[in-house]
């Protein structure tokens, strides 16, 4: 396993956002295996995670709260239906 690690900016955000543990363990999630442009998708999250949808759309809902984190919506097939996704990404994190 390799270590993750983060930026001293981005250590300063977190830390000066006060932010939950719970917070802390999503935004660390949203440094690593995002797509090009940064962006995860929540459903990732919650497998990654063990947090429930709901907690990790609270945490988001945090994060975004303090400007730490950018999100969108877009159109997916899940299992042959069409939906909408949530994705997050951190601001600043643009690849």
């Amino acid at each position: 396993m390799s270590a993750i690690v983060i930026s001293p900016e981005v250590r300063a955000r977190l830390r000066g956002a006060g932010i939950t543990p719970a917070a802390y363990l999503v935004a660390i999630h949203l440094l690593i295996d995002t797509d090009a442009q940064g962006w995860r998708p929540c459903r990732e999250l919650v497998a990654e995670t063990g947090l429930t949808t709901h907690q990790v759309r609270q945490v988001a809902r945090s994060l975004k709260g303090a400007q730490l984190i950018d999100q969108c919506r877009r159109y997916a097939n899940v299992q042959g239906r069409k939906t909408t996704e949530t994705l997050y990404r951190l601001k600043g994190d643009q690849r």
